[in-house]
Formats: structure tokens, C-alpha cells, sequence
């Protein structure tokens, strides 16, 4: 107990070593005190014991505790009894004079006495209360000790005590007091401290709860969390919430960033992204990253809410430039739109949104424009099943999925000039598909890569057959997605295809669209293109003017076509901004040296607006559909015996 003055402020032990080697000035504290307490009572021989022995055990504890840490286990063992076995008899010793003090018949001493041990019960329980088997060993003697005073109590006839007596039991007292407090103090410290704990252990757990729930690089919404604030969406639907929309935003041309510009210009991206979304969707509703380049919206449908503006507004805020390194990425988005006003009853569902939301966002990436689409069920075939997907990766390796072409016709003659390579599947289930029932499935497997090489392929080896067969097909194109030319692993692979059919390169066009001037990817992209036409591949630029592209970006690429887009030709004859536009295209065709041919013509009165503008070459279903290989070649060879 009187040794618990010295103790304030001590740490918590937790090794044995610890208590005896940082434990010696309170011990040589209590020494003196018990010491002197005894020499004042007049046991001088008990004080002199005492100091002795504390001196020697004191001692041995010491060099115990040092000598365990250089040893084997064994060593350690030994070291850690010794120091148990005197810290056992210490107790003892510390203790014993209770005995003493309990049976002299003097009142203050009895009450010393009692004191003397409960102190020390108290001192043991509080400053060991880290190593149990410490607190054990020095407890159960002080126990012994208790038991055996309160039976000397009643050995002598109390008496009335001097003055000298008195003054000890008040520095007993008083010490016992200050005690008390100071483990009250203790205790309410540890109590506070525990509650900061709590309170820490609550914020930390709030916090990773928030980091479980949210995307770490942009803050949005990730995806279990998403479809859990969409599911409360719902459900406040049912009660009279109104109409629940869902958006799916792909970027598009993002990768390329990634790939030239380093993960960071990505990243930068990708947060720019998310803060325009959360501008204009927070107030209406939640916006969620699914991973990748994909976000998700979903807004509540008020009155007078133009779902298609909406997107046209998002699809226009995120072509925006986003500024890096002094330098404007832009990237465009793909966007698919469901509601549950289009998907009544029990179908309105988490899954079903985002699966009819994602068909819409496909059939956005393949529009020739990119707007967004808003899915309608009998617009839409149903999704596919597992064992249409096992089929269209079948149809790439055993190529049933395969080029068709389209032929291209000279104008003034009506003679065929080259082809066009369009994609066509097989089905093993019988008839014909076109890219529109199968692209979206192709870019949701990510079997893009496969896809390409395999239809390019095919292409460089049907143009072998045809000049091995003494047909002249002429420029034979196809369409190289910009992902091709903006990264390395796309170049090389078509590299590859082009040098194993050398002579038939000079026959070949890559048509690319528009999206190579919104890759950002310039310098690899302009590479590859000038990779490509030093071996014998010519270029064709398709879908100019239906995106994001200006006339200044025509100065920027190498080419040496230039297809004019089906939505212009359609309005031949009964649009005059169309015609405008034609007369345009052909003029700046004409002046950068290229030439030019216009696509989808289905009527003779087109045919002949574009032959009365001087254009020279079409395509479209007036002069053919796309045809296999053998029609093709079936084509050159009526044309060449006439």
C-alpha cells in the first residue's frame, strides 16, 4: 500500500524482466519505508531484517531477469522460477510485520496493521495486473498473511495508544487515503481511455465500412453498394416513388490513354468523370463506378424529365477535355438507358435494370454516332444464353463467323472496283446474322482482339485466293477499331497478318472511324498508320462528320480515303443540307488528294445526285447486299467475261 505513492504514472509490465528491472526504484522506495516505519515502532532488528533481505532478493532478482536474455529457453525457465520464488517470499517479507503489528495490543497498531496489508494487496492487484502469474505469486502469500493477523487481532486486550503510535497510523492513513485516490484516478483514466477506444474502434469501423462500400479511386458508389441503393430506389417506387432510370456509361477510347499517357492520366480520367456525373446526377440520384471505364447512374423519373437529354447532356459534359500534364485528354461515352417504365411488373428489378441498361449501352457503342440509346424490349433481341455465347467463341476459332462483301462500284461504268469487308455469323442454328445481333455479345465477352484478327485474316487469305484465281478484287477494305492502332499489341498483330500475305497488301484499305481523333493517343496512333502504309495498306477514313471530329483533324492523320456516311447520302434529293454537306466532302476530298466513296445507296435518284456532284465510287444495296467469298468471286467473274 505505502508503495503505491511511487507507482504513479508507472506503465503496465508485461514480462517478468520488465518488472524487475524497471521496478527497482520503487522497490528500494518501499525498503526505506517499511524500514523506517518499523524502526519508528521500535523493531529495529525486523527493520534491519527487512532492509537485508529486500538488499539480497533485490539483488538476485535483478541479475536474474539479466541473465535470461542471452541464453537457450531452458536458461529462461530457471531464471523466470528464481524471480517468482523470491518474489513469493518477498511478499512474505513485505507482509510479515502485520503479524506483529495486528497482535500488539495498542489500537493504532492494530489498525496499522490492517492497513499495512491491505495496501499491499492493493499495490500487488494494481501495478502487476499485466502478468497474472506475478500477481498470483505475491497475491496468495499476502492472503496467508491477512488470515493469520485477523487472528492475532483478538490475541491481546486493546489498549489506548501514544502518540507515537498514532503518528504512524496517520502516515499510514493518509498514505492509504492518497492511495485510494490515485487508483480512482487510475481507473477513471483507464475507463476514459477505453471509451476512446471504443470511439476509435467505432470511427475505424465506419471508415472501413465507407471504404467497403465506395469505389477508392473516384468516392462513388461501388457496385454491391450501388445495386443495394437501387434496390431502396425500388422499393420506394412501389409506395408512390415514381419511375426509376438507369444509366450505363462506357467510356470509350480510354484505354489508349492508359496505354500512352501512363495510369495516372487514366486515373485522372476516370475522377474527372465521376465529378461531372455527380454534378448533375447527386440531386436526382446516385452515381456508382462498376469498374473499369464503366459507370452507373440511376435518377428518379419526375415530371418533365427528358431521359434522352439527360444523357445527351451527360454523353456532351464528359467530351469535355480533362487537362494532365498540360495536355487535353478527351475521351467520349457510350450510353445505354433503362426504366422500369419499360420493364413492367416484376421484371422492374436491380438485374433486369442494368442487364437491359447494358444491351442499350452495346447497341450506343455501335451506333454509327454514339448517341445514347434507350432500350425498348421490341427493339431488342432477347440477351443471349449460355449456349449462344459457347457459340460465338466456337464461330471465331472455327470461323463461321466470317467476312461478307459488299461490292464497290464505280459510278459512270458499273464496274466493281473493290469490296468491302463486313462481318457475318453463320449460325449453327441456321441463316445469316449481322454485326447487329452479335457485336454487343462480342464486346461483352471481350473477345474484341479475337474477333478482328480472325475477320482480318480471312480477309488477306479470301484476297489470295481471288488473285491466285486471276481475279483483280481491287482495294478490299476493312474495319480496324482504333484500339488497334492505339496500342502496341494491336499494331503488332496486324503487322503480323500483313507481312505473311505481302502481295496482297496493296490490295487492302483499313477503314477507321473518327474515334482516332478523340483517342488521344495521337502519336501511337499516327505511327501505326504510317507503319501500315509503308506496307502497301491504304487508309480510309469512315463516319467523318457523324461525331465529335472537326476539319481541323483531318490535317492530323495520313489517309487516303474518305468514305461519306449513309445518314448524308440518305438525304440526297430531299434535304439540302445533305447535298451541302456532300458537295463539301467531295470538295475537301479533291483538294487533300483522296478519293471518296459514298455509302448506303439504295436508289437510282441518289446514284445519280452523287454522279451529277462528281463522285465516283459507291456502295450500297442498290448494286448489292454483301455477299460470301464465292459470290464475290462470282461477281469478278461475270464482270470479267463480259
Amino acid at each position: 500500500m505505502f508503495s503505491l505513492i511511487i507507482k504513479k504514472n508507472r506503465p503496465h509490465y508485461r514480462t517478468i524482466a520488465d518488472l524487475s528491472t524497471r521496478d527497482i526504484p520503487m522497490q528500494v522506495m518501499t525498503v526505506l519505508f517499511l524500514s523506517a516505519i518499523c524502526f519508528h515502532l521500535g523493531y529495529q532488528k525486523i527493520a534491519l531484517f527487512i532492509a537485508c533481505w529486500s538488499i539480497i532478493a533485490e539483488t538476485c532478482i535483478y541479475r536474474l531477469s539479466k541473465a535470461q536474455k542471452p541464453f537457450d529457453q531452458m536458461s529462461k525457465d530457471v531464471a523466470q522460477f528464481g524471480i517468482l520464488l523470491l518474489s513469493f517470499i518477498n511478499a512474505f517479507v513485505y507482509s510479515a510485520p502485520a503479524l506483529i503489528l495486528a497482535a500488539d495490543p495498542s489500537i493504532a497498531m492494530k489498525i496499522t496493521g490492517v492497513l499495512w496489508l491491505v495496501g499491499v494487496q492493493i499495490y500487488v492487484a494494481n501495478t502487476w495486473s499485466r502478468v497474472p502469474i506475478f500477481v498470483f505469486a505475491m497475491l496468495l502469500p499476502t492472503m496467508l498473511i491477512m488470515v493469520m493477523a485477523f487472528f492475532q487481532l483478538p490475541t491481546t486486550v486493546p489498549v489506548a495508544s501514544g502518540f507515537a503510535h498514532w503518528s504512524a497510523t496517520f502516515a499510514f492513513v493518509v498514505i492509504f487515503i492518497y492511495s485510494s485516490l490515485d487508483t480512482l484516478r487510475q481507473h477513471m483514466a483507464t475507463q476514459s481511455a477505453l471509451f476512446e477506444a471504443e470511439r476509435t474502434a467505432s470511427s475505424q469501423l465506419a471508415q472501413l465500412e465507407d471504404s467497403q462500400r465506395h469505389d477508392a479511386l473516384t468516392g462513388l458508389l461501388n457496385r454491391p453498394a450501388f445495386d443495394v441503393a437501387l434496390q431502396v430506389m425500388l422499393e420506394d417506387r412501389t409506395h408512390g416513388g415514381g419511375e426509376i432510370a438507369v444509366f450505363l456509361v462506357d467510356l470509350d477510347s480510354f484505354k489508349p490513354i492508359n496505354d500512352t499517357y501512363s495510369h495516372e492520366a487514366g486515373d485522372r480520367v476516370l475522377t474527372e468523370t465521376a465529378k461531372r456525373l455527380q454534378a448533375h446526377i447527386n440531386d436526382i440520384g446516385i452515381v456508382g463506378r462498376l469498374g473499369g471505364d464503366e459507370f452507373i447512374c440511376a435518377v428518379h423519373v419526375d415530371e418533365g424529365l427528358d431521359l434522352m437529354a439527360l444523357a445527351e447532356t451527360l454523353s456532351k459534359q464528359i467530351a469535355l477535355p480533362v487537362l494532365w500534364n498540360q495536355r487535353m485528354l478527351k475521351v467520349t461515352a457510350s450510353i445505354g438507358i433503362s426504366s422500369t417504365g419499360g420493364l413492367q411488373g416484376p421484371l422492374a428489378t436491380v438485374p433486369s435494370l442494368c442487364s437491359t441498361a447494358d444491351q442499350a449501352m452495346f447497341a450506343a457503342k455501335s451506333a454509327p454516332n454514339r448517341v445514347p440509346v434507350l432500350y425498348e424490349a421490341h427493339l431488342f433481341a432477347p440477351r443471349m444464353t449460355a449456349d449462344d455465347k459457347q457459340a460465338l467463341i466456337d464461330s471465331i476459332s472455327n470461323e463461321t463467323l466470317r467476312p461478307y462483301y459488299q461490292p464497290k462500284v464505280h459510278l459512270q461504268t458499273g464496274q466493281i472496283i473493290g469490296f468491302e469487308a463486313l462481318a457475318r455469323w453463320d449460325h449453327p442454328e441456321g441463316g445469316t446474322r449481322t454485326p447487329f445481333d452479335f457485336l454487343c455479345q462480342i464486346y461483352e465477352l471481350g473477345l474484341q482482339g479475337d474477333f478482328m484478327i480472325s475477320i482480318a485474316t480471312q480477309v488477306f487469305r479470301d484476297v489470295e485466293a481471288m488473285l491466285d484465281r486471276g481475279f483483280d478484287p481491287g482495294q478490299v477494305s476493312l474495319n480496324v477499331p482504333e484500339v488497334a492502332l492505339a496500342t502496341h499489341t494491336g499494331r503488332q498483330d496486324l503487322q503480323r497478318i500483313v507481312a505473311a500475305r505481302p502481295a496482297v497488301a496493296k490490295h487492302i484499305t483499313f477503314e477507321i472511324t473518327e474515334d482516332v481523333f478523340i483517342a488521344r493517343a495521337a502519336a501511337t496512333i499516327q505511327a501505326s498508320i504510317a507503319s501500315f502504309r509503308a506496307l502497301g495498306v491504304r487508309i480510309s477514313l469512315d463516319d467523318f462528320g457523324t461525331g465529335f471530329a472537326s476539319f481541323q483533324h483531318l490535317r492530323q492523320l495520313d489517309f487516303d480515303e474518305l468514305k461519306i456516311d449513309t445518314s448524308f447520302v440518305a438525304g440526297l434529293g430531299h434535304d439540302a443540307t445533305a447535298e451541302v454537306l456532300v458537295r463539301g466532302f467531295l470538295d475537301i476530298a479533291s483538294g487533300l488528294g483522296v478519293s471518296v466513296v459514298a455509302e448506303g445507296v439504295e436508289t437510282e435518284a441518289q446514284s445519280q445526285h452523287l454522279i451529277n456532284m462528281g463522285c465516283l465510287v459507291a456502295q450500297g444495296y442498290l448494286y448489292s447486299a454483301a455477299v460470301p467469298l464465292s459470290g464475290a468471286t462470282g461477281l469478278l467473274a461475270k464482270q470479267q467475261a463480259a
